[in-house]
C-alpha cells in the first residue's frame, strides 16, 4: 500500500481539514505504526520499469518549497520517480543502529599537537525533523506531521497513477550497513575515487540535505593517517544511494556533475563495466520551462493529464533525453540558444493552431456521423443557419467536412502532444 493508500484506509478518505483536526497525539502515534508497517512491506516490491531515483537530495527534499521548481521540472521529464516516504521517515527512531563514520582527528598546523575529532553521517544528520527529537513539544510535533500529510495528499494524483513512488530508505539502510561500510572502505583507497571527489567538492552531495559545506577546526589540519577518510561522507552517500535504488529496482541520475562523476568513477573502479550511467539534465530542463512553462507551478492532475497519453510521453523525454546528450558541452547561452532553435517554432506553430481551434471549438460536437454547428456560427459564416447544415449534411458534405477540419481541436501525435498540454495547462 502507498501512504496514500494507508490514508485513506485510517481517516476513511482522502484526509482534508476536517479530518486533519480530528488528528490527537494518540491518533498520530497508532496512524505511524499503521505507516512504518506498510512501508516496511513495500521495500520487497520492486518498482515498475522506467523507474529513475535522483538521489536524496530531491527524493529527500521533494515536499520542501524550495524543490518544487525541481521535482516539477523531474516529473516532465521522467516516466516515474522514486522518491523517500516523508510520512513512515518521521517515525524513524534507530538512530543508533545506523552506520558510523569514522572520527576524523584533526591536529594543529604548527605545534602537530591533537585538537579534536571530527565526523558526520547518517546517525547525525537523519535526525533532523523527525517525531523523536519533536515529541519534547507533543503539539508541535502534531501540527509539522499535519503539514506533512498536507503536502503529500496534493501529490495525491500523482501517487495514485505511479508516477511518485513513495518508499522509506531507511529498512534499506539498516539492513545492507556492513555492505555500505565495506564500500567506504574500498573507495577511500581508490585514486579514481578520491580524484572524482576533489572535481567539484562544493557541489558534491554529503547527505540528503547536505551539499559541500565541509566543516574544520579553526587552524587544524586531518591528522596524516585520517586523511584518506576525509571523504567518506561522499563516498557513504553514493553507496546508500545505489543501494536504495538497487533495492527498488530504480536507475540511479544524480543531479549535479560532481555526483555525475563520482559515480563514473564508482563504475569505473569496480569489477564490472557499468553501462548506460545518466546524469539528471537539470540545466536543459530549465531551459525548457523557460519557454514553455515559466512559472512551473504545475498542479499534479494536469501532470497527469500529459502523460495520459504514454506514446506522447515517451516520445517527449526521448526528445529531450537526445537533447540532453547533444548539449553535454554548451555553456549556458548555448544551451539556451539550442533549446530556443528547437522550441520557438513548434511553440509558434502549435500556438497558431491552438487559436484556430478556439472560435467553434464550444460549437462544434462530433457525435458518429453527424456534426451540429450552432446557428450564430453558421450564420457567421455566410452560410445556413445551424439546424439547415444538420438537416442537409447529406447535400453539404465538403462545407462541413472543411469547417470541422479547419476549427477543430488540432490532432496532434508525438511529443508535440505533451507540448500543447504543456501550453494551455
Amino acid at each position: 500500500m502507498s501512504p496514500v493508500e494507508v490514508l485513506r484506509g485510517f481517516f476513511g478518505r482522502l484526509p482534508g481539514e476536517r479530518e486533519l483536526s480530528s488528528l490527537s497525539i494518540t491518533k498520530m502515534e497508532g496512524l505511524g505504526e499503521a505507516l512504518v508497517q506498510s512501508a516496511e512491506a513495500s521495500i520487497a516490491e520492486p518498482v515498475p520499469p522506467g523507474t529513475y531515483y535522483p538521489g536524496g537530495w530531491l527524493a529527500g527534499g521533494w515536499l520542501g518549497p524550495h524543490f518544487q521548481p525541481e521535482i516539477h521540472l523531474a516529473l516532465l521529464y521522467y516516466p516515474r520517480l522514486l522518491v523517500h516516504d516523508p510520512l513512515s521517515s518521521y517515525f524513524f527512531d534507530r538512530f543508533d543502529d545506523l552506520p558510523k563514520m569514522k572520527e576524523i582527528r584533526m591536529v594543529n598546523r604548527t605545534s602537530r599537537s591533537h585538537i579534536a575529532a571530527m565526523y558526520a553521517g547518517p546517525d547525525v544528520f537523519a535526525k533532523h525533523a523527525v517525531y523523536a527529537t519533536q515529541k519534547v513539544n507533543p503539539e508541535q510535533a502534531l501540527e509539522w506531521f499535519k503539514g506533512l500529510i498536507r503536502s503529500v495528499v496534493s501529490f495525491a494524483p500523482l501517487i495514485d497513477d505511479g508516477i511518485l513512488i513513495l518508499r522509506p530508505q531507511w529498512p534499506t539502510i539498516l539492513a545492507r550497513k556492513e555492505a555500505l561500510m565495506a564500500s567506504v572502505r574500498h573507495d577511500v583507497r581508490t585514486p579514481e575515487m578520491i580524484s572524482a571527489a576533489e572535481y567539484d567538492p562544493a557541489e558534491l552531495t554529503r547527505w540528503d540535505n547536505i551539499r559541500g559545506g565541509k566543516l574544520t577546526v579553526g587552524g587544524g589540519i586531518p591528522h596524516p593517517a585520517d586523511i584518506a577518510w576525509t571523504n567518506q561522507e561522499e563516498f557513504f552517500y553514493l553507496a546508500k544511494t545505489l543501494a536504495v535504488a538497487d533495492q527498488a529496482g530504480a536507475t540511479y541520475v544524480p543531479s549535479t556533475d560532481a555526483d555525475y562523476e563520482l559515480l563514473r568513477a564508482k563504475a569505473i573502479s569496480g569489477a564490472s563495466k557499468i553501462r548506460g550511467i545518466q546524469q539528471h539534465p537539470e540545466k536543459l530542463l530549465e531551459e525548457v520551462s523557460r519557454l514553455v512553462v515559466p512559472s512551473l507551478k504545475i498542479d499534479p492532475k494536469t501532470t497527469v493529464r500529459v502523460r495520459q497519453d504514454e506514446e506522447s510521453f515517451d516520445s517527449w523525454r526521448r526528445e529531450l533525453s537526445t537533447l540532453a546528450r547533444d548539449s553535454k558541452d554548451d555553456d549556458a547561452e548555448e544551451l539556451a540558444a539550442r533549446v530556443e532553435d528547437m522550441l520557438i517554432p513548434r511553440i509558434r506553430e502549435l500556438n497558431r493552431s491552438l487559436q484556430r481551434s478556439r472560435p467553434l471549438r464550444d460549437n462544434l460536437i462530433a457525435d458518429g456521423a453527424s456534426i451540429v454547428v450552432a446557428a450564430g456560427v453558421g450564420a457567421a459564416a455566410g452560410g445556413p443557419t445551424g439546424a439547415a447544415l444538420a438537416a442537409g449534411m447529406g447535400a453539404l458534405p465538403g462545407v462541413i467536412g472543411w469547417l470541422f477540419k479547419a476549427y477543430q481541436r488540432p490532432n496532434l501525435s508525438g511529443s508535440d502532444t505533451v507540448l500543447a498540454r504543456l501550453i494551455q495547462k
